[in-house]
């Protein structure tokens, strides 16, 4: 299976202080994006291991905890729990409890991962989050010259005059870069500036199963 950072695994005690010790333990040499890169790759199989020997799976380790406390809730029932047996279905409750907050984090991680993968097919759901982001990215009026526009087309042209007056106003000092020389891209060089970025481009230069979280 591919390898995914899992966030639930901050949620740990202690994880933080090991992935640390893992981190630092990890010494290459050369350029900064190379180190990152191979420490990074370096880390996944420590993980996975701990990840199978120490953390094990959310949805076994759920289904411990609430047998548990079931077996504790059915004891009671046939007589009264002593101190010790109390203290035990406590933690047997706490234990579930912290299992089915990660089994959520975990769910929630999987579906931001979903979100994005059928962003690119347009799907109603990606629609419905852009125009989410642009109502709150929208300018509802504008203030020129100490009157509030609130009709868009007047909103707009009022910037637009706005910045030629600004920009064609004559007088006084303006910086000027006549005289001095550039590198010029090539035609090649200029095409591939206004390329799109491929889905392989943008996977390469992400960390390979390293959420923004780690």
């Amino acid at each position: 299976m591919p390898f995914r950072f899992e966030n639930m695994w901050l949620k740990e005690e202690g994880f933080k202080d090991k992935l640390q010790a893992w981190w630092e333990s990890l010494n290459f040499s050369g350029i900064a994006s190379f180190v990152l890169g191979v420490k990074l790759k370096a880390l996944n199989p420590l993980l996975r291991e701990w990840n199978r020997n120490v953390f094990g799976k959310v949805e076994v380790n759920k289904a411990l905890a609430l047998n548990q406390v079931e077996f504790w809730d059915k004891v009671e029932v046939a007589w009264s729990l002593s101190f010790h047996e109390l203290e035990a279905r406590r933690s047997a409750k706490e234990d579930f409890q912290k299992w089915v907050l990660l089994e959520e984090i975990s769910w929630r991680q999987k579906s931001r991962e979903l979100w994005l993968k059928e962003g690119d097919k347009n799907t109603r759901f990606f629609h419905k989050m852009a125009n989410v982001h642009r109502r709150r990215s929208s300018m509802a009026r504008v203030k020129i010259n100490g009157v509030w526009l609130t009709n868009e087309n007047e909103m707009r042209e009022g910037v637009v005059n706005e910045f030629k007056l600004l920009l064609s106003a004559t007088g006084g000092w303006r910086s000027s870069i006549s005289g001095l020389s550039f590198a010029r891209l090539e035609t090649i060089e200029r095409a591939r500036l206004e390329e799109p970025f491929s889905k392989q481009e943008v996977f390469k230069a992400l960390p390979d199963g390293f959420s923004m979280a780690f």
